[in-house]
């Protein structure tokens, strides 16, 4: 199968789903180039929610619901400022996104979904942008394949290019850190 044949018609990028997937990608095209960690979880809340959205019109529950935690987390994060707090939120998120992922179960999406959203949910307790950033490309491997699997074009254009914006990123701050080595050295 080639991938023309995967993309749908373009009459249905004006159905709902599609519409909250294509505002959705916006923000993974986004949130991995910003340096500042409180402008990555914000630009992630607004894009959770819109994927949950997608997720839900495109009737992959339990997506949804984990991608309204990962949006919970987001803002918790940026709220609260105690790591003690800040690991709480993110324990008592993951039981609930384990509740949650139980009820909606959808097979193997579901598992694929929950556990994406948990390596997001450590990555985001990471005051250390990189680290965010190394999480974040591990759960990517997670959502992808979901994404294959319950048909979202969106949301495989987004891990495509969240995938590529981290490689990028990371490459940047060790090409930086190189860059910076070599200064002392010859200094």
């Amino acid at each position: 199968m080639s991938f023309p044949f995967i993309l749908p018609p373009a009459a249905a990028f004006l159905e709902p789903a599609n519409l909250a997937g294509f505002v959705a990608l916006g923000s993974s095209i986004t949130w991995p180039l910003l340096r500042d960690r409180r402008a990555i979880l914000g630009v992630q809340v607004l894009g959770s929610l819109l994927f949950g959205l997608h997720y839900l019109l495109l009737g992959a529950a339990t997506a949804a619901a984990m991608c309204v935690m990962g949006a919970l987390q987001g803002v918790a994060l940026v709220i609260l400022m105690d790591r003690r707090k800040r690991v709480g939120v993110v324990t008592a998120s993951l039981l609930l996104s384990a509740l949650v992922t139980a009820f909606t179960w959808a097979g193997l999406p579901s598992l694929l979904s929950q556990a994406g959203q948990a390596l997001s949910a450590i990555g985001r307790l990471q005051f250390d942008t990189q680290r965010l950033r190394k999480w974040f490309l591990v759960s990517v491997v997670f959502w992808s394949t979901h994404n294959v699997m319950v048909g979202s074009v969106f949301g495989l254009a987004s891990d495509t290019l969240s995938l590529t914006s981290l490689l990028l990123a990371l490459w940047r701050h060790r090409a930086g850190a190189r860059a910076a080595r070599l200064r002392d050295a010859t200094a």
